[in-house]
């Protein structure tokens, strides 16, 4: 019935998506930190304009009176280890410059004139092949901490890096890359070697599904858009039942050898989507954060979705169809809620599959809080 579709516009077209050039997106802003007196800053934020300025935006809770904007290429002791790039006032809320490094990640800490202090970044990572890779760092916690920057990072599939963006992640400092995908997705586009990067793979051996998207629409599991969801909630809840990724992936941030660590899929979305809520869920961010978070692929896949799409559209006529594929490139609320309402059906609470689940005990817990917050 269906003309046979190349295997790029598969790849983009079934389940996990596939990567495609970077375009620019706005970074959206760090979650607000709660103000416990007056006179603190209470977000901050970095946005890339399309010709590579950077807008340093912030607010606070009073007028801090003047500030200082330090900038440098790790997240840790900014003001001490970094460089003065501005003196400024906090009234203003904001400052606009020039990528002070272009060729290496930049984290900027903005200090009022009272001492009060604030850290931010690109919630994106600035990359020519990678249009999904981000830090989780600056979402704040229910216990009045902070994500710290630099040190947790979700991404897609790293074959599509450029030279420049192998030495620009290189310079990152990671030390782990978990990737989560089967042994047919990575023969089909290989991690590239990021030196000072140890690479673990968590479903080597599955060999995975080659199933042509044409037989899966003969099928009628792709009938609709109705489907479509339906299939991705099954999914989540299966990814919650037989949690072996995220077990391992909770296993690896517990020993601080592995502090800088990436882990990713194909787009990126979907198994990372759940492995970064659930990391964030452990850490203590509040569950809309962690939606906002996940949703938050929808913005930085657009460009290459609408294309992906398009490219279906030209061969499958039937727009029912091309509604339930539109619905597997994206994300939505439902996919991960259905994960969260599973944690909490099978488990009682978050909490008790974070300790039961995936047997993070209290005490690791908190070491990861520690870690990983600040």
């Amino acid at each position: 019935m269906y003309k046979k579709l190349s295997s790029a516009i598969l790849a983009a077209s079934i389940l996990l998506g596939a990567a495609a050039p970077m375009t620019s997106f706005a970074a959206p802003a760090a979650k607000a930190v709660q103000v416990k007196k007056q006179g603190q800053f209470t977000t901050a934020s970095v946005e890339r304009t399309s010709d590579g300025t950077l807008v340093v935006r912030w607010k606070a809770s009073a007028d801090l009176g003047a500030a200082k904007v330090y900038w440098s290429t790790s997240p840790d002791n900014i003001e001490k280890n970094g460089k003065l790039l501005a003196k400024t006032y906090t009234a203003f809320n904001g400052y606009v410059t020039a990528d002070p490094n272009p060729n290496a990640r930049i984290y900027f800490l903005i200090k009022g004139g009272n001492g009060d202090t604030i850290v931010t970044s690109e919630r994106k990572v600035n990359l020519q092949g990678a249009f999904n890779f981000r830090d989780l760092g600056g979402y704040q916690t229910t216990d009045g901490k902070t994500v710290k920057w630099g040190k947790l990072f979700r991404g897609e599939e790293l074959g599509h890096l450029t030279s420049s963006d192998l030495t620009y992640v290189h310079n990152m400092g990671l030390k782990s890359i978990v990737d989560y995908r089967t042994d047919a997705e990575v023969n089909a586009l290989a991690d590239p070697v990021i030196p000072g990067a140890q690479y673990i793979r968590t479903d080597e051996g599955n060999a995975g599904s080659a199933a042509d998207l044409n037989a899966m629409i003969a099928s009628g599991l792709l009938k609709d858009e109705a489907s479509a969801v339906a299939m991705m909630v099954g999914f989540n809840k299966q990814m919650v039942d037989a949690p072996k990724f995220y077990i391992q992936l909770m296993e690896l941030l517990n020993d601080p050898n592995n502090i800088g660590l990436v882990q990713h899929c194909t787009a990126g979305k979907d198994r990372t989507g759940l492995g970064s809520a659930i990391i964030l869920l452990t850490l203590g961010v509040d569950e809309k954060t962690v939606m906002e978070d996940y949703l938050a692929s929808n913005v930085y896949r657009a460009e290459a979705n609408k294309k992906a799409v398009e490219a279906v559209r030209q061969q499958v006529k039937d727009e029912n169809v091309v509604a339930a594929i539109s619905a597997l490139m994206g994300v939505q609320k439902e996919f991960l809620q259905a994960a969260i309402d599973e944690m909490k059906a099978k488990y009682g609470s978050i909490d008790n599959f974070i300790e039961q689940g995936l047997g993070i005990t209290k005490e690791e817990r908190a070491k990861l809080k520690a870690m990983y917050t600040e």
